[in-house]
Formats: structure tokens, C-alpha cells, sequence
């Protein structure tokens, strides 16, 4: 048996209209393989789902991307519901091109939820140009909570987007 209980993805990417689409199994998980914590994705394009952590970290990149270009990154998400922990808890978005990053801070209320799907496509303004870089030819994103040491789950991540910014 496999002692590290962190997923390590597929890094899988696939074309999307003016960029890429990454699914689940694609992203790092941190104690993604222990059952406890996460349900992973069954089949390539199937969603994961957490089901409590203290600390919350999902990383993934895509090296498909093209050179000075700006890139908005957008995760696709959903709460059970069931979730906790997520009402007094800031997420963490974060892109990142050679040594540039970019972070950002969002609650998932009821206020940043697609009302009809029941989504949350968050955050929506995370953009990164991918100017030349001599150190770096991925662009890197990632998902965190890892600071509070308090419990959250029910939180479901179906995709994430990469798009070229008009």
C-alpha cells in the first residue's frame, strides 16, 4: 500500500473555446487518497468532492498556455448541503507565471452562488500574463485553506477554467 495519502493528478488538460478545461483528477489533492477526507474522482471528468479537512490545499497547472498572453482563471465549485466551515473561513485562489502571483480572497456565501446551478465560478477576475519567462513554461493555480486549522467540508470542485481574457 501507497504510505503517501497526497493525490498527485493526471495533469490532464483539455482544449476549451479560447483555452483549457482541467478536471479533478488532473489537480494535486492534498490527503486526497485518504477516504476520510476526500471522495476523488471515479472517471476523468467526474467531479471531487472534500469531505473535512483542517487543511485544504488543490494545486494543478496547464503548460499549454501561450506566451504573452493574459489568462483569467476561474474554479468551478459547489457546497452540499451539508458543507461547514466555509461561512467564517476565507478561501484562497491563486495563480502564478514564472515569479509572478496573484492571490485572492473570497468567501463562498450566498452571495457568490449561480442561484440556477447552484455553482460558484470563483474568482472570475484572477487573471496572469504569461509574458517570457527564462524559469517557467507552466502556468500554476491553486486552492487553499491551510491557515485556521479549523474543520471544513462539503465543498465540491467540478472543473477549472482557464481562458484567454479578452
Amino acid at each position: 500500500m501507497d504510505s503517501n495519502s497526497h493525490y498527485e493528478g493526471t495533469h490532464k488538460v483539455y482544449p476549451a473555446d479560447h483555452g483549457f478545461t482541467i478536471y479533478p483528477a488532473a489537480l494535486n489533492i492534498i490527503w486526497g487518497k485518504d477516504g476520510r477526507y476526500w471522495k476523488l474522482p471515479k472517471e476523468e471528468l467526474d467531479q471531487a468532492e472534500l469531505v473535512q479537512v483542517s487543511w485544504l490545499e488543490v494545486t494543478g497547472w496547464c503548460d499549454k498556455v501561450k506566451l504573452n498572453t493574459t489568462y483569467e482563471v476561474e474554479f468551478e465549485l459547489k457546497l452540499t448541503p451539508d458543507a461547514f466551515g466555509f461561512n467564517e473561513l476565507p478561501l484562497y485562489f491563486m495563480v502564478k507565471w514564472g515569479s509572478k502571483n496573484k492571490w485572492k480572497k473570497i468567501y463562498l456565501t450566498k452571495e457568490a452562488i449561480d442561484e440556477s446551478t447552484g455553482t460558484y465560478c470563483v474568482p472570475n477576475n484572477l487573471t496572469i500574463d504569461t509574458a517570457v519567462s527564462e524559469s517557467e513554461s507552466k502556468l500554476c493555480f491553486g486552492l487553499y485553506e491551510v491557515w485556521s486549522g479549523k474543520w471544513k467540508g462539503g465543498l465540491i470542485i467540478k472543473k477549472v477554467h482557464i481562458r484567454e481574457k479578452k
